[in-house]
Parts: C-alpha cells; structure tokens; sequence
C-alpha cells in the first residue's frame, strides 16, 4: 500500500501454478465481439484483464476470495472501464457459509470441499473462513449498475455456477452469453453438475454452442 502512494507495486511470482489460462476459441471471441460488456465472475486475479481491455469492452470483475482481491484490483487499476467487487454469490442475500482457501494459489478455491475427482495430492483445502454471500440481481440493484451493458457472463465459481444462477433471475433477461465452468464427475461435494446447468440455461432461453468432451470445462451458452 506503501508503494502504490509513490506509484510502484510489488507483486509475488508464482513458479508452481497448478492452473492455466485456456485460449478462447473462435466462438468465445465472437461473443466477446458482440457483447456491450463483461462480468467475469470467479475473477481470481484478473489474467484476462488485457484480453479484455483490446477488445476495448467495459468488465465488471467479481471474486469471493479477500485474501487475493487487492491483488485483484492492482492487477486491472491500468486498464478502463474494469472494475472489481468482492463478493460471495449466491442464491440468497446475507448467508455466513464457509469459504475453503486451495493450495493453489487460491485458484480451486470454493464453498465446497472437494468431491471424489477433486481430491488431489498437490491440491487441497488448507484453511476455512467465513463470509457473507449476495445475489447476483442484489449486487446489479445496490450499485445501481444496469445489467443490460454486461451481457456476457463468465462463470467460474468452483461449483456454485448454478447458486450463482439462480441468484440471477432478473439479470439473466439481459445476457446474451454465459461461458461457464461444468463438471460432469463430482470434483466438488454438493457442487452443480453438467445435467443441472444445462437444464438450467435451457429453460431460460440459452442453447449450447459447444458440447461437453471432457470431464471438465467450459462451455458457452448462446440466448
């Protein structure tokens, strides 16, 4: 904090990353084409912020995790119109639930514990805290953000997709695309599976753009 007062940032490397960033495809690209603007929900530290930022589109970056968030917030503070919230959704307001912190550098991080295809030797929960969760449909109202300008979602919330979802009625009229996390083994315990989701999107007026070849990944959804 010291630093950044004088203009300068101190940021950490992380030489053992267990995770990576897919490349888009030429479907995903279409959407962020078309969109007004982006909510990437599950945000971790902001590593598509420049993706983003040359396809000169406004995003709203939202992650659970405080331990990560100012790192969050000074990976993105160079580039417009992005902003970051930290914000535990859900599908009800004010609930305490418990929040388990990866190994990982946080990445795998999630209210749920890790399922059977989840457990790993190099991966696993190593602390709990609490925190407090937030629709969706309240956080657009509280801050008096309109929807209808962020019409591509991304969701990758380690399980809670579907909480998320359904915290979101309202807004979801508004979007256009969702491209979104799914399993269809257990990685975590009580976390939303492929089936749900879909059903899901299908019901509210989404198709499937691409189909589920691996166990897990992301899928985009298409109005």
């Amino acid at each position: 904090k010291i630093l950044k007062k004088l203009g300068w940032k101190l940021t950490k490397i992380y030489k053992n990353k267990s995770y990576t960033n897919a490349t888009p495809d030429k479907s995903q690209v279409h959407a962020i084409l078309k969109s007004k603007g982006i909510i990437h929900m599950g945000a971790h530290r902001g590593t598509e912020a420049a993706v983003y930022n040359w396809f000169n589109k406004k995003v709203i970056w939202i992650e659970s995790n405080p331990h990560i968030f100012e790192d969050l917030k000074m990976n993105i503070e160079q580039f417009f119109h992005q902003e970051a919230f930290n914000i535990l959704l859900y599908d009800k307001d004010n609930i305490q639930l418990n929040f388990n912190i990866s190994n990982n550098d946080s990445a795998s991080s999630s209210i749920y514990e890790f399922g059977e295809h989840g457990n790993s030797q190099d991966i696993k929960m190593i602390k709990q805290i609490k925190l407090n969760t937030k629709k969706l449909d309240t956080f657009f109202e509280e801050n008096k953000i309109k929807n209808k300008d962020y019409d591509f979602w991304v969701m990758d919330l380690q399980g809670s997709e579907l909480r998320a979802l359904m915290g979101a009625k309202n807004s979801l009229k508004n979007c256009n695309y969702i491209l979104i996390e799914v399993s269809k083994v257990e990685y975590y315990k009580g976390g939303a599976k492929w089936e749900e989701i879909c059903d899901f999107l299908l019901k509210n007026g989404f198709k499937n753009i691409n189909h589920l070849s691996e166990d897990h990944q992301d899928i985009l959804f298409m109005r």
